[in-house]
């Protein structure tokens, strides 16, 4: 370990800054893990015996402090699902066999409503058998409730036409129907096909073929008949016809609101007339969604069998859709295959492609990664870029990719690690025994090359966890002396047990044996060896050492030399391989250099390429490149106080205002998903401070201190772009690794500028549906995040000058706390849609050294502002800073949501940034940990690893995941939601209601279940270049990345 890495671990620096009279530095310090270089660990920590403490859950809330005791033996209340609420939809869900008569009447409130057909409707709906729905825990009545909100809302509140759509549902054979009318569309059927609607009239088709009616048509056309007086009997006829065929549009109305909800599609299997195979759901429900969304100038009322006889339908996306849909549950996979682009946009709540529609808005961003490409490219000093229009945040990758591509330390590098070490050493042994064989040391003296044979020997053969160590006790260096014995003699005399023995007692008095009792073998004495033998192989100066030994090692020269002259090119290859295995063990420490120099397109393809291959779970990569812009009074209020006064003190102003606008690229892998995030970021920051300074003004000399309190500060950033996501869960990752590196290849290639990008070509939003129909495009929706601060800094400041010019000094401090620290992601589209939330609160404290040189004394900020333009004109300024996290816990919430279900590795994670907060507040919570089947030592291994290998880049989270049981409830609650929005109103009541179930689910720790406790490794770099001259202007590159350090993941079951 070295001597800064050193002293930054030992002060816990999480943070160092580098100002320059041209820019400012900051990056996260490079402190390899201690796991990964077992030497260089502390010794562990005595453990207290642990003591089973009664169940309590992790805190909803961030701790503050003094809330850790009160947070682990206050577990959250339950919520009640039984007690009434006012809500009708909610209450009537949680009963069994309710009375539907108020939930009749909340929904179906057009006027004219007959009271006898609520009264009719209700004694349908209470008859229905939905048995072979599959139940929702403690919501027993969801799938009528379901069922009735999706026929008042296809019947806009209409109980009669209600009645006639349940009726037409009831006879629904959609699958055959769909089947059908695809056929007939496609010229595939005779003319004579069955279909109802293939008549000229209404009236005709239900004239000429009464078995084909369903109970409303057969019903209407008997009361018809019935009445058939003076002639009014064709008349009642046709009104019975067009009810018909009003009632069947309706239940198809009903089937799009009921399969475009998370929990409707079993709903509408059990009423129809026979469900749709479950093989062909999919291809269903997107069905379903396409006509829904299909353009109303079709005149399709909701029948997508109407959309598939149209011809004109395949004018459209969701036209397309619907055919290829219809096509694929037909089994015509050829005849789907050119539209199959078409289903996936609608998948991703696409419905059109024209100019300022959703589509060409996502294209365009898709494109703009070329021109993100072409700027990030080198260009010359003299032509500069306008940092807040030529932004590209693929310049942040002279940064490096901050070991986003890294895994858990003990469980990934430790053990590739000893296997480099294992392959070092042993290519280092067979090199020392022949890169010398011919030479001999002497009669006096021990030959070091053997010797340290013989230590690799022993290492190599020793069965040990690791190969490096401090230090050989007697036994090992006896059975040292032995193996160097055997070395030294030729094979005669080495099997001759008095000669072997004698000369190994002789080699165990030799202060070479004796002295490796202190010798620390580990990768930097293994690479110094190789140096040893590579300069003494090229000169011919034998590796000796003088001792007492005579007459030994003269029999085996001979031998010793012909080997030598056997293979000399052999000894120059081994030693070349240890030399490549070492470099790979420092790479599994401390990480690659993943620094790119120029950035053009196959740079960039090669790095991403690379972090796609060797990403793993939960790990993420964020790149921002762009420009800031504001004004500050801090230095001109300070200058004006100085002038205007001579006084002993005197104050300033620190107001500020900042805007910045940045291009964003991410890629990760959470677990269920592989995404790439293109945005654009603004960002907005504001503060209000006061200082003072105090001192004596003695003419060219000034010595003072300053102190500045930040009273408010706050920042807000929105971010706008898509996201691009490829399913994680239940495929391979080698498959999704090699699948997500080909989009990478489209993005680059087809994007503006790309090699394969042509004029005339189809949209390249179009081109990535066709070629991944499982990909995710999602519109992001309300994303960004915000803070607000307060702090207090003091330095120290001295400063000369002569001939209007000063040179200033200063040495201070600041401590910083963070609240109201939230950040929000949501997508407003996508077939996979994230909600993330993180809210939390944090504290830090730092110091700084500066000096400047110019023809005006700088104030120095004392309280963290490192990474702003605070660069000035007036000034060169230099500074070196450093920063400490003293504290802060996070609660993050990810909600994701695959086809509108609740996924289920949607989770809540409580995350400390202090390690030993983290032990206190977990420890109690192992025995339910154990209970969900994790193991007890396992779990306080890792606790005790965690806090042994601290470092200040690293936090410790415990996440849990939804319960079963709680998908299915909030599945059922999102669903009605959904419905009511199609309501007349949107019934606001009733939404409110169900949405505070929802958020006391989340709140429920009964409802989620342990699933993994980790580490995270966060690094980051970020430059400014910028000046500073009341109005700031600059540009801004980081990198940052998390990984995993450690982990311990509940199994599933």
């Amino acid at each position: 370990m070295s001597f800064t890495t050193r002293i930054a671990r030992q002060l816990g620096l999480s943070r160092v800054a580098i100002d320059t009279p041209l820019s400012q530095e900051q990056r996260t310090p490079l402190l390899p893990s201690t796991a990964i270089r077992p030497l260089d660990a502390p010794p562990a920590r005595p453990q207290p015996e642990s003591a089973t403490a009664p169940r309590a859950a992790l805190p909803a809330r961030p701790v503050e402090a003094g809330d850790a005791a009160a947070a682990a033996v206050s577990p959250p209340e339950t919520p009640s699902r039984t007690a009434p609420t006012g809500a009708v939809l909610l209450d009537t869900m949680r009963v069994d066999r309710p009375d539907l008569a108020p939930l009749i009447a909340t929904l179906f409130t057009r006027d004219g409503t007959m009271p006898e057909d609520l009264a009719r409707l209700s004694g349908q709906l209470s008859r229905l058998d939905l048995s072979g729905v599959p139940p929702t825990p403690d919501l027993p009545s969801a799938p009528v409730v379901l069922l009735a909100q999706s026929l008042a809302a296809a019947c806009d509140g209409d109980a009669r036409l209600a009645l006639d759509a349940l009726d037409s549902l009831a006879a629904l054979d959609a699958e055959a129907e769909l089947i059908a009318a695809w056929q007939a569309g496609a010229n595939r059927t005779p003319a004579g096909s069955p279909l109802l609607s293939a008549s000229a009239s209404p009236s005709a088709a239900l004239l000429g073929s009464p078995g084909r009616l369903t109970d409303v048509g057969r019903r209407r056309r008997q009361d018809g008949l019935r009445n058939n007086r003076l002639g009014w009997g064709p008349m009642l006829i046709e009104h019975a016809a067009a009810d018909e065929l009003a009632a069947r549009q309706a239940a198809w109305r009903t089937s799009s609101a009921l399969g475009g909800t998370p929990a409707g599609m079993d709903v509408l299997m059990a009423v129809t007339a026979r469900p749709v195979d479950p093989a062909r759901r999919r291809d269903f429900a997107l069905l379903l969604k396409a006509s829904e969304g299909a353009p109303r100038g079709l005149d399709h009322h909701g029948d997508p069998t109407a959309l598939l006889r149209d011809p004109a339908t395949l004018r459209t996306l969701t036209g397309e859709a619907v055919f290829c849909a219809a096509a694929r549950m037909a089994g015509d996979v050829a005849a789907a295959e050119p539209h199959r682009w078409a289903l996936a946009a609608v998948r991703n709540d696409l419905h059109e492609t024209g100019p300022g529609t959703r589509f060409a808005a996502l294209d365009a961003r898709l494109m703009k990664m070329g021109r993100w490409i072409d700027r990030a490219a080198p260009r010359s000093a003299l032509r500069p870029r306008n940092p807040l229009i030529g932004k590209s945040p693929f310049r942040a990758l002279r940064h490096g990719v901050q070991g986003v591509e890294r895994g858990p330390a003990a469980a990934r590098h430790r053990p590739a690690r000893e296997r480099a070490l294992t392959e070092a050493a042993s290519a280092l042994r067979d090199g020392l025994l022949r890169v010398s064989a011919g030479r001999s040391s002497g009669p006096a003296a021990v030959p070091a090359h053997l010797l340290r044979a013989a230590v690799l020997s022993h290492c190599l053969e020793e069965a040990s966890p690791s190969f490096e160590r401090v230090g050989f006790d007697a036994d090992a260096r006896k059975a040292i002396g032995e193996r160097l014995a055997r070395l030294m003699l030729s094979e005669a005399a080495a099997a001759d047990p008095p000669v072997l023995s004698a000369l190994a007692r002789r080699l165990d008095e030799l202060p070479d044996l004796k002295a490796l009792a202190g010798l620390r073998l580990d990768a930097a004495a293994l690479a110094d060896w190789v140096a040893d033998a590579r300069s003494q192989g090229a000169s011919g100066t034998p590796p000796a050492r003088p001792t007492d030994l005579a007459n030994t090692a003269d029999a085996g020269n001979a031998d010793a030399t012909s080997a030598a002259n056997a293979a000399p090119a052999s000894s120059a290859s081994l030693l070349l391989t240890a030399s490549a295995a070492l470099a790979r063990a420092e790479d599994e420490a401390s990480g690659r250099d993943t620094r790119v120099k120029a950035v053009d397109r196959e740079t960039l393809r090669t790095a991403l390429k690379d972090i796609v291959a060797n990403i793993e779970g939960s790990s993420r990569l964020r790149l921002t490149g762009g420009g800031i812009a504001g004004v500050g009074l801090r230095q001109i209020t300070a200058s004006i106080s100085a002038v205007a006064s001579a006084l002993f003190v005197r104050g300033r102003v620190d107001a500020r205002v900042q805007g910045a606008r940045h291009a964003v690229f991410e890629i990760a892998m959470p677990p269920y998903d592989m995404e790439i995030v293109l945005g654009t970021q603004r960002q907005t920051t504001g503060q209000v401070g006061l200082g003072v300074s105090v001192g004596p003004d003695l003419g060219a000399f000034k010595v003072g201190g300053n102190v500045d309190a930040l009273l408010y500060g706050q920042d807000r950033a929105e971010l706008q772009g898509l996201s691009l996501r490829l399913p994680r869960v239940g495929r391979p990752v080698p498959e999704l690794r090699e699948e997500f590196s080909r989009l990478v290849d489209r993005l680059i290639d087809h994007g503006a500028g790309g090699a394969a990008h042509h004029p005339g070509d189809p949209p390249l939003l179009r081109q990535l549906l066709q070629e991944f129909p499982e990909l995710t495009v999602n519109q992001i929706g309300q994303a960004g995040d915000a803070r607000r601060r307060h702090g207090l800094g003091a330095d120290v400041t001295a400063s000369l000058g002569k001939w209007r010019l000063k040179a200033t000094a200063s040495a201070g401090g600041y401590v910083e706390t963070q609240r109201d620290v939230t950040r929000r992601y949501g997508d407003a589209s996508g077939a996979m849609r994230v909600e993330r939330r993180i809210d939390g609160h944090a504290s830090r404290a730092g110091v700084a050294l500066r000096a400047s040189l110019g023809a005006s004394q700088t104030v120095a900020g004392s309280v963290g502002d490192a990474g702003k333009a605070d660069l000035t004109m007036g000034a060169l300024q230099a500074g070196l800073g450093a920063e400490r996290i003293l504290g802060g816990v996070f609660e993050r919430r990810e909600a994701v949501y695959e086809d509108g279900r609740l996924h289920p590795l949607s989770f809540v994670e409580t995350e400390y940034q202090d390690l030993d907060a983290f032990a206190e507040q977990v420890k109690p919570q192992l025995g339910d940990w154990v209970a969900a089947g994790a193991d007890r030592q396992r779990l306080e291994q890792l606790v005790t690893d965690i806090q042994r290998h601290a470092s200040p880049n690293h936090s410790a989270a415990a996440r849990v995941v939804v319960g079963t049981e709680m998908r299915l409830r909030d599945d059922a609650y999102r669903s009605a939601i959904a419905l009511c929005e199609r309501q007349p109103g949107g019934l606001p009541a009733e939404v409110a209601a169900l949405e505070r179930e929802i958020e006391s689910q989340w709140r429920d720790s009964a409802a989620m279940r342990p699933y993994s406790m980790r580490s995270y490794e966060r690094n980051m770099a970020q430059r400014t270049h910028g000046l500073d001259l009341v109005v700031q202007l600059g540009s801004v590159t980081a990198a940052e990345a998390s990984h995993i350090d450690a982990r311990v993941d509940v199994p599933a079951r």
